[in-house]
């Protein structure tokens, strides 16, 4: 049975694909309670209405491996890739600690490679305790 990760430590989301058929690209590192999780992947919440703040969530999930295992944090990776909703300006990855919100960038026409003031590290997200949410 697959349960959420404990923690999340980074995430990544940027637009794929090409003009006709955009992607948004989802990377998460995370830590699990203990060693051997497999199938640890990022499962998408479906909605039937977009979400009003645009924020596309996601859970970091795995199955907990069968035996007994040694109580240590161990590393977990997962990635995702789907159609980019019009509607989608970030993503939030939520672990059974906590959860990470990052923004995806869709550049259009009027964007300007010279204009520094407006660059961002895609690779900043923003870590929120779930207590806090």
């Amino acid at each position: 049975m697959s349960e959420l990760v404990r923690e999340i430590v980074e995430v990544a989301a940027m637009v794929g694909g090409d003009a006709d058929d955009p992607l948004l690209i989802v990377e998460a590192d995370g830590l699990a309670p203990t060693a051997g999780w497999t199938h640890v992947r990022l499962e998408p919440h479906v909605y039937i209405t977009p979400p009003d703040d645009g924020v596309q969530d996601f859970d970091l999930v795995g199955d907990r491996p069968a035996g007994s295992a040694a109580d240590a944090l161990a590393p977990v990776e997962a990635g995702w890739e789907g159609p980019l909703a019009d509607w989608l300006i970030g993503v939030r990855i939520h672990a059974a600690d906590n959860m990470v919100e990052e923004e995806v960038f869709e550049f259009g026409d009027d964007f300007d490679d010279d204009d520094d003031d407006d660059a961002r590290d895609p690779a900043e997200g923003h870590v929120r305790d779930n207590e806090d949410a």
